[in-house]
């Protein structure tokens, strides 16, 4: 029989997951876009295009993701890494783009 302390432990889980698979799931989703955006040669409109809709699937991917894996933190660390190395190659994909 479950104990009061473990269906709140449980509850706080389920929240956290629906939550990292709302908002931060989907900026991971739309920064790795953006960086992939950049990487598509050819026309920048085609690249951008392509790459909004693989952020689609990715975003799907990451919801199935988060409510598969065991560990909670994992999928916390995961996606807060994931949100840096991307942004970060976006912002440098960017740089490299427009220097002078």
């Amino acid at each position: 029989m479950p104990t009061a302390a473990s269906v709140g432990l449980s509850r706080w889980h389920v929240a956290s997951r629906v939550f990292a698979a709302t908002i931060p799931a989907f900026i991971l989703a739309n920064t790795l876009s953006i960086a992939l955006g950049f990487l598509v040669p050819g026309i920048k409109a085609n690249g951008v295009a392509w790459a909004t809709l693989l952020s689609y699937a990715i975003y799907t991917c990451l919801i199935m993701w988060i409510f598969s894996v065991k560990r909670l933190k994992t999928v916390w660390l995961s996606i807060v890494g994931g949100i840096v190395v991307t942004s970060g190659a976006a912002w440098l994909f960017y740089f490299l783009e427009n220097r002078p």
